[in-house]
């Protein structure tokens, strides 16, 4: 039973696991204070770097659909794809942008307007203009290109060379070389720390979430949202997430994800079509023409002279979320996309994802906009004063048939949940097993395990919100997912370097035939 798991780097994975937990167990106050002024330290220290990462991987992005090098296959050039378009879609949306664009979709403007970015005066026409705007940037294209160099040099490296397993240690190879102690060492380090960092670049995602469904449940059951409450909703979750984990990914991811996406577009769909369908395509309009005009100075203020602080909140927290979150997106995205171009893969990944993010925004965001604007509700008065569960209650009870919107909504964040734990749990299960073929799964068992596991960050963010009274939640769990993305940066430029060498020496031996006499070119 025990003879494909890879007992060192599962162990150090879980033991890393375990000393962020027992702190926040045994001593909440200290734990929640050592966390934000690192999360302070980082953000006040290395806007810089985000911002020259997330812009020069939107330029990435960019080469790779324009170019010749769009056209190499995983796999090979006569590789054929493990799953139909949609569902290969639907599951990289599910995966990726997961239940965190439904509650930011429609609460992130709300702290905008009352917290603007530029120095804008609050509350103005000028700071709702830029909260429109905003956060279609933070979940634009520049957010989904942070993801695309580090997944296709995973893909390419497990697909086109035949590397047994996905582990970052045999992946990078070409740079790790020599079977030395320290060698040895490293490797085991760098595949512990991506396994451990795959559960930490959830916790905003599932804390947030599962967060969300205790407050919309307490509200349908007239119950009081206790502690206890939102601990059963992890355990219901819990039992529907086996239900999926336990099956195979297209088995389990692949039918709940285009369950899921058809769900989401029917929500939005009926909050457009009973909601301010003007004001929602006309301001939907108006932030994709504020991002084109805004996009380099969104991308390149590090607010060094003004400090308000927005940038170091807002951007350089959902840069570094995303960072955190590489590597253990691009496994996944690595593992469901064999036969798939480098173009297909940018193109799903920055654009289609993109979009769908946007329509959230426009959507969710702007309906929650125009109930303020027609002094109907005063959210981000809400948002301020009773954070997140509370604005988003506030928003869907405005809606007709208000119970069934809650329920559909609370379904989608519960799939969605359901879908990014899955991916995590089937991939740190990946990372901590050996001698696994290149399209075989984990045990059953061990991919439960894990997901056990997955959940363990989340509940001890809920447990010191609980003790630390005032704790404020999301800058806890925006620090949590920060911490994370220091040490992925390593990981990550290893892996690119690992990447470049073999991809170059493949070009010049012509095992990627391309046309020299073309740098762009399009397929469509």
């Amino acid at each position: 039973m025990l003879k494909k798991i890879n007992l060192p780097i599962a162990l150090l994975a879980v033991g890393l696991l375990i000393a962020m937990v027992i702190p926040m167990v045994l001593s909440p106050d200290g734990s929640a204070t050592i966390i934000n002024n690192f999360y302070s330290l980082m953000t006040l220290n290395f806007p810089w770097l985000f911002m020259f990462i997330a812009f020069l991987s939107a330029v990435f992005a960019v080469f790779i659909i324009f170019s010749k090098y769009g056209d190499i296959r995983l796999g090979g050039a006569n590789a054929q794809p493990h799953y139909k378009f949609f569902t290969w879609v639907a599951m990289n949306m599910c995966s990726a942008a997961g239940a965190g664009i439904l509650i930011f979709g429609m609460v992130e403007w709300m702290y905008y307007v009352k917290t603007p970015p530029f120095g804008v005066e609050p509350m103005s026409v000028q700071a709702y203009e830029y909260a429109s705007a905003y956060g279609m940037f933070h979940w634009g294209f520049s957010a989904w290109a942070i993801y695309l160099p580090a997944s296709l040099a995973l893909g390419y490296i497990f697909w086109n060379k035949n590397v047994d397993s996905l582990n970052l240690s045999d992946l990078c190879k070409s740079v790790l070389k020599g079977d030395s102690l320290p060698i040895r060492i490293i490797k085991v380090l760098i595949d512990g720390i991506v396994a451990f960092g795959y559960i930490g670049g959830l916790v905003c995602t599932i804390g947030l979430g599962t967060s969300i469904l205790a407050e919309l449940a307490g509200y349908l059951l007239h119950m009081q949202v206790t502690f206890g409450l939102r601990i059963s909703i992890i355990l219901i979750f819990c039992v529907f997430f086996i239900l999926s984990t336990s099956k195979s990914i297209a088995k389990g991811v692949g039918i709940i994800s285009d369950f899921n996406v058809k769900l989401a577009i029917g929500f939005f769909l009926f909050v457009f079509l009973v909601g301010p369908k003007s004001f929602i395509l006309n301001n939907f309009v108006m932030a994709i023409g504020t991002n084109i005009r805004e996009f380099i100075h969104m991308s390149f203020n590090t607010d060094s002279i003004a400090k308000t602080g927005f940038i170091q909140q807002w951007t350089v927290f959902y840069w570094a979320w995303y960072l955190g979150c590489t590597i253990s997106d691009g496994l996944w995205l690595a593992r469901v996309s064999y036969g798939r171009t480098f173009r297909e893969i940018a193109v799903v990944r920055c654009i289609w994802t993109s979009l769908a993010c946007w329509v959230a925004f426009a959507v969710l965001g702007n309906y929650g906009m125009h109930l303020q604007l027609s002094g109907q509700i005063d959210l981000s008065q809400i948002v301020i004063d009773s954070g997140n569960n509370a604005a988003v209650l506030a928003v869907l009870k405005t809606l007709p048939l208000s119970g069934a919107a809650i329920i559909l909504y609370m379904a989608i964040i519960f799939i969605t949940l359901a879908c990014g734990a899955t991916a995590a749990s089937t991939v740190v299960s990946i990372l901590t097993s050996k001698n696994l073929k290149n399209d075989e799964e984990p045990s059953k068992w061990y991919k439960v395990f894990w997901g056990f596991l997955v959940l363990l960050l989340p509940v001890s963010i809920l447990f010191l919100e609980h003790m630390v009274p005032g704790l404020n939640v999301l800058t806890t769990i925006q620090s949590v997912t920060s911490v994370f993305a220091i040490p992925m940066l390593f990981v990550i430029a290893l892996l690119l370097i690992a990447f470049y060498k073999i991809l170059k020496k493949d070009i010049e031996s012509k095992n990627i035939p391309v046309d020299e006499n073309k740098l762009f070119k399009w397929n469509s």
